[in-house]
């Protein structure tokens, strides 16, 4: 579905232009309004995701106050848009917290970035909400001591079985150090017990509370307690604080526990998965959930169809991890990178003498993947004389090792992909037509990147939190330009080439956020792809001496318009493409400035 937007803009020209150019890529219009009270009164009733807001609308409330209004009732966020504005403004502008600001007159392009880079951050806010509010019922229910400290030792989390067991309120105990809360004795000696604490501060180890020790609550009672100190580490891998984790020893009664804390955990059947698929575009929500039903299904063949590096892989591992295997193997070979001559043998393994090497025994991927699933990427690749083998144990789930004599037996789901239709392979003659029905039992058709560019920034983000990682760096996310940039460009190598891009742009990037020129962007020709602007001045013929050097701003547009058609050649696509902009966006323009 696509984002719907809330235009609060008081210059009717601005108003309607923006309501094309959103309507043109894609968005819903909720209403389009020029005051404050028209805004509120429309968002109540038309539910926006997003608001586009003139900071210096007109009337009673401003676009502070609108803005501010909009955030607090209806969670709605604010991209401001000014063509100037002091710093008192500014100042008060940013108590809304706004996501984003986009100065008059606005490139298309940055717009579009913009609103994209807005949504995603909405978006993975309420995600992170709602994970908050789980967590925060699931620490309300658990009937052990929950205390999360900081590097400092000063406590940042206590949970209601904590107040019961200390006897603390969580909001006396936050911000205290955590000695004066949670305070240990040895029950020997009566003593304060030494903890690992410190330990796992310092070298990120796990510690475990010493035995025999009794919890001196604030009511000067002392109870029994085991427990487990854990570190908690940052994005950087580092040690940025310590969870305690504890509760009545083993072998104690049940009148030494708390009474407020006596309750039990509920089983919500939510499963928390650590397997996650990026999709933020509708095209890409339909396929995995299309995806996750025929993973939970019996079908025992599936076939992937993508373009190359649209992911298949991910999507075959997305399927074992949702289906009833998923505690089985999952085992994948691509048919493509072995040599025919090895192929047969890896897939069915061989016995001993089979050839002359063959010294010993050796199980092939499909004993390998019984009872989990086997991923055969590049399918269209697979040998004749293979795939014929391949069609038995589809139909008899049997199959011998080479030299062998012995039926085995298997039961493996069979994942295939390839990246080119195998009905053309069937008409070369190149693949046989009886395997192709077997293995098209359930087709899942990947779409490319290019037409889910919704999920192109959230994916570039990812890929940056993933190197970020990875090269140790701190990079904090993509320019507004660079965003422009990845979502002007149409992908041909897919979800693999946008990674390569970032990888090396994280590399390059020396500032705190990917800059467009960092995006060595290679196009069909090979060139790099630069932004639409620089595109279309590159190689451009100096003004002469005699003309004016100052143009309007629809002037100027006119002319960009007009010299993408040119270095075009009169393809609206190519022209569109070289200005960053859908080709019903160019089709608009060229109808506004009469250009044919």
């Amino acid at each position: 579905m696509s984002a719907r937007i809330l235009i609060v803009e008081d210059e009717r020209i601005t108003a309607e232009d923006l309501r094309d150019i959103l309507t043109d890529l894609g968005y819903t219009v909720t209403a389009s309004v020029s005051s404050g009270a028209d805004a509120i009164a429309k968002a109540e009733e038309t539910a926006p995701e997003l608001a586009l807001m003139d900071i210096r609308i007109k009337g009673e409330m401003d676009g502070t106050e609108t803005a501010r209004v909009l955030r607090e009732r209806f969670n709605i966020p604010v991209i401001y848009l000014t063509a100037h504005a002091d710093t008192a403004t500014v100042s008060r502008a940013k108590t809304a917290e706004p996501l984003g600001y986009i100065t008059k007159p606005f490139q298309e392009a940055e717009l579009h970035a913009s609103i994209e880079i807005a949504l995603h951050k909405h978006r993975e806010d309420l995600k992170s909400r709602e994970k908050e509010q789980l967590l925060a019922s699931t620490l309300r229910a658990v009937s052990e001591g929950v205390i999360s400290l900081d590097e400092n030792e000063v406590i940042t989390l206590f949970n209601p079985a904590a107040e019961a067991w200390t006897g603390w309120k969580s909001g006396d105990a936050l911000g205290k150090q955590i000695e004066e809360v949670f305070q240990l004795v040895d029950s020997a000696t009566g003593e304060p017990a030494d903890t690992p604490l410190w330990r796992v501060l310092a070298e990120g180890t796990l510690g475990e509370l010493p035995p025999g020790v009794l919890l001196v609550g604030q009511d000067g009672q002392k109870r029994a307690v085991t427990g487990s100190i854990s570190p908690i580490r940052n994005h950087k891998s580092e040690v940025a604080g310590a969870v305690i984790v504890f509760g009545r020893a083993s072998g104690e009664t049940g009148a030494s526990r708390p009474a407020a804390a006596d309750t039990s955990a509920q089983d919500d059947g939510i499963g928390l998965g650590s397997f996650k698929m990026i999709a933020a575009s509708p095209a890409m929500k339909q396929v995995l959930k299309f995806a996750r039903r025929v993973a939970q299904s019996e079908v025992s063949t599936i076939l992937l169809e993508g373009e190359s590096g649209t992911g298949k892989d991910v999507f075959a591992q997305f399927i074992h991890h949702y289906g009833r295997r998923s505690e089985g193997p999952f085992v994948a070979l691509n048919c493509a990178a072995i040599p025919e001559t090895l192929l047969e043998s890896e897939l069915f393994g061989y016995e001993k003498g089979a050839f002359t090497d063959a010294r010993a025994p050796k199980a092939g991927i499909l004993e390998i993947a019984s009872g989990g699933t086997i991923f055969l990427d590049e399918i269209g690749e697979m040998p004749l004389v293979l795939q014929a083998k391949l069609l038995r144990v589809l139909e008899e789930q049997t199959f011998r090792r080479l030299g062998g004599v012995r039926d085995i037996q298997v039961d493996v789901r069979v994942v295939a992909a390839t990246n080119r239709k195998l009905t053309d392979a069937i008409e070369q003659g190149k693949f046989r037509l009886d395997l192709y029905y077997r293995l098209n039992v359930i087709q899942v058709v990947l779409p490319p990147l290019r037409e889910r560019r919704e999920d192109v920034i959230p994916l570039a983000e990812h890929f940056v939190r993933l190197y970020n990682t990875k090269f140790k760096r701190n990079i904090k996310g993509i320019s507004h330009a660079a965003a422009a940039m990845l979502l002007a460009h149409d992908w041909p190598g897919n979800v693999r080439e946008l990674r390569n891009v970032i990888e090396r742009a994280m590399v390059l990037e020396e500032a705190d956020w990917i800059q467009a020129s960092n995006l060595q962007i290679a196009s069909e020709t090979g060139r790099p792809v630069l932004l639409p602007y620089e595109e279309l001045q590159t190689g451009a013929e100096s003004p002469a001496p005699d003309e004016p050097f100052g143009v309007s701003l629809e002037e100027a547009e006119k002319n960009l318009v007009k010299k993408a058609l040119e270095k075009a050649g009169g393809n609206q696509t190519r022209a569109a493409v070289l200005l960053g902009v859908t080709r019903d966006t160019l089709r608009y323009k060229m109808k506004k400035f009469n250009l044919r």
